[in-house]
Formats: structure tokens, sequence, C-alpha cells
């Protein structure tokens, strides 16, 4: 049986009960650390069920997005694109895999995320019009992600416009990125 939950609960109730009333009241650094302490407990604890879903949809990104510059560049024979092609073919892999563990799917999300630096710092030795479609194609695809990100924050507060933020199920069970989008 998993206890983790009751684990971080413990500790925030421990924070909160024991050693925030410890706390020296005129130390408002050490009140206001202690704040920011428990609520990222609690939001751990309330993201902690999505961390697999989580994952997986910066898996699909980033996949969709080398599956875009593969396209953009996909003429070029250039050797930029085995790193690519390697990292496509392992997140394909990952995401035909019925329950690939988490871990799995954050180590083929950073190579493919590696493989599309790896395009994106050699634009600009590429033709005007293909750097043009990249860094386009970037722009458009980094807009779903922001919006993910912001979904996934929203509780700590920080969003300065959190009424625009869709909610965290809708934006996971959004359908996989469309590469044609981003191009």
């Amino acid at each position: 049986m998993d206890h983790t939950d009751v684990g971080l609960g413990s500790v925030i109730r421990a924070l909160a009960d024991v050693v925030a009333p410890a706390v020296d009241p005129d130390d408002s650094r050490a009140r206001e650390q202690l704040r920011l302490s428990i609520a990222s407990i609690e939001f751990v604890l309330e993201r902690r069920a999505f961390l697999h879903d989580r994952a997986l949809s910066k898996l699909r990104h980033h996949l969709g997005m080398a599956g875009a510059l593969r396209e953009i560049i996909g003429s070029l024979a250039l050797h930029e694109c085995a790193a690519l092609e390697a990292a496509i073919e392992q997140g394909e892999q990952a995401l035909t895999e019925q329950a690939a563990p988490a871990r799995r799917m954050k180590d083929v999300t950073a190579a493919l995320a590696a493989a599309i630096a790896v395009i994106v710092r050699a634009a600009p030795a590429f033709d005007a019009a293909v750097r043009r479609r990249i860094e386009q194609g970037v722009v458009r695809a980094s807009a779903e992600r922001i919006a993910f990100e912001r979904s996934w924050y929203l509780p700590l507060g920080f969003d300065p416009d959190p009424g625009d933020v869709r909610p965290l199920q809708q934006v996971m069970d959004g359908p996989i990125p469309d590469q044609k989008q981003w191009r």
C-alpha cells in the first residue's frame, strides 16, 4: 500500500501545526519560506496523481515538434538529422507501450528536446526560408506547451491571468499535437 499521500499530509500538518507556531513572528522571511514550503508540498500532493499523464503529454508535445522539424529539414542531408530520427523512433516506441514508465517517457522526451535543440542551434546556417519555417514552427509549438505549463502550475497562484487558463484535465486530454499546425 502506498502511503505517500498520508506522509505528505503529515509533513504539511507538522509544518503548519508545530513548526509555524515556533517561528519567530517578527521573522517575516522565515514565515514566508515556511508558507511557500507548505504550498509546494500541497502542490505536489495535488498534482501527484497526474505525473504520468504529464510525462505523456510532454512526450507527445516534443514528438510532434520533432516530427514537424523533420518535415521542414527532411530534404537536407544533415548529420543533425540522425539524432532527430533516433529520438523520434524512441518517442514513437514509448507512445505505443501501453504503460511506459514515467522515467522512460522523461528520458525519451529529454532525447527529443536535445535533438530539437541541435536543429534549432544549427538553423542560422540553413537557407533563410528553412530557417524561418523552423523559427515559426518552434514559436507555434511553444504556444501549446505554455498553455499546458500555465494549467499545471495554476494552483501556485502566480499566473497573471488565471481566468484565461484551461483546466488541466482538458489540456491533458487534448488531441495528440498535429505537427502540421507547427509548420
